[in-house]
């Protein structure tokens, strides 16, 4: 087998902390993934009709479970009637960086980091270049000064990243980039759909579970999100695969800094929940199409809805948020 070559204290570290590299692997519970499927089905059976109510209304005959709707729980409204996506340069900037992490990872490293971005780039700015709203006409609007910096600010990730990633041995791990996982529940009446950036996996099978999933971050840290939507790639991972990951985590690439949760039955069980509340709130907006009986609730993603103007509930979170700024004196 080849070896793993380390350069530096940040490379062994995440080698220890992350990759677990020479330590012992968990046993995978015998039929977890089995049992974790059988409490979502039994979850979508017990929905009814109302889950077909909500098939029928959503996108290609099925209810969609997403790491984006799952983050519209936190309000029905929300989930109605978000405001449309427009990209940001943080934005940009996060997506461009990991379509060259992606590049890199394929290519074997062998071309300079700016080189790389250049490529990149380019591949994104002619993908749909006639949409008004997708990521090539932002790129092809970008002005020439600030596409340079901008494709610095990238080359910077991406050599952060090779500074601290070591090359993995192609015999040793299989590495899946940016690969899609789609799941079908209640008869494909449900369609479970996380894209994981990065899942590492070893050619060897045994009783161990030996998968590692990471989401590379390029923004702010935002805990609870960022912590939930890797949960469910794991139960997405562990549904499809059979087994569950022995570890998933969160790499912060600016900072070379990582977040990482061991296998947990408990965590899983959760996420399952989670995955269901999702599907009741679908099945709720599909009953009450007047919004009778939906849950609304104010917060910090108000700014996301287009209810935001006029909704009481956000207008009660904004003065919450005053009074609190202003105890602090701030």
């Amino acid at each position: 087998m080849s070896a793993l070559h380390l350069d530096g204290p940040a490379a062994e570290r995440l080698a220890r902390d992350l990759l677990g590299w020479q330590q012992p692997r968990p046993e995978a519970p015998t039929g977890l993934a089995a049992e974790l499927r059988d409490r979502l089905e039994a979850g979508c059976a017990a929905l009814g009709e109302g889950l077909d109510r909500a098939a029928q209304a959503g996108r290609g005959g099925a209810v969609w479970v997403t790491k984006t709707s799952l983050a519209r729980l936190a309000c029905d409204g929300w989930q109605r009637d978000p405001r449309p996506y427009e990209h940001t340069r943080a934005n940009v900037r996060g997506v461009l960086a990991h379509a060259a992490v992606e590049r890199d990872w394929r290519d074997g490293r062998r071309a300079s980091a700016s080189r790389v971005v250049e490529q990149v780039w380019v591949e994104e700015a002619t993908r749909r270049p006639g949409d008004p709203a997708s990521l090539s006409r932002w790129l092809n609007d970008c002005g020439d000064e600030d596409a340079e910096v901008l494709r610095g600010e990238v080359a910077e990730l991406l050599e952060a990243f090779r500074e601290v990633w070591p090359a993995l041995p192609a015999d040793r791990v299989v590495a899946h980039l940016e690969r899609p996982v789609t799941l079908r529940l209640a008869g494909g009446r449900v369609v479970l759909r996380g894209v994981p950036d990065l899942v590492l996996d070893s050619p060897r099978r045994d009783d161990r579970a030996r998968t590692l999933v990471v989401d590379l971050k390029t923004g702010l840290p935002r805990p609870e999100p960022d912590r939930a939507e890797l949960r469910f790639y794991a139960l997405l991972v562990t549904l499809r695969d059979g087994r569950p990951p022995f570890r998933w985590a969160t790499y912060h690439v600016p900072e070379g800094r990582m977040e990482a949760e061991d296998l947990r039955v408990v965590t899983l069980e959760r996420t399952v929940a989670r995955v269901l509340d999702g599907i009741g709130q679908a099945v709720r907006l599909a009953t009450h199409p007047d919004d009778t009986g939906l849950l609304i609730r104010g917060g910090a993603w108000c700014r996301s809805c287009l209810r935001e103007p006029d909704c009481p509930e956000a207008a009660a979170a904004r003065a919450r948020y005053e009074a609190g700024m202003h105890d602090r004196g701030t």
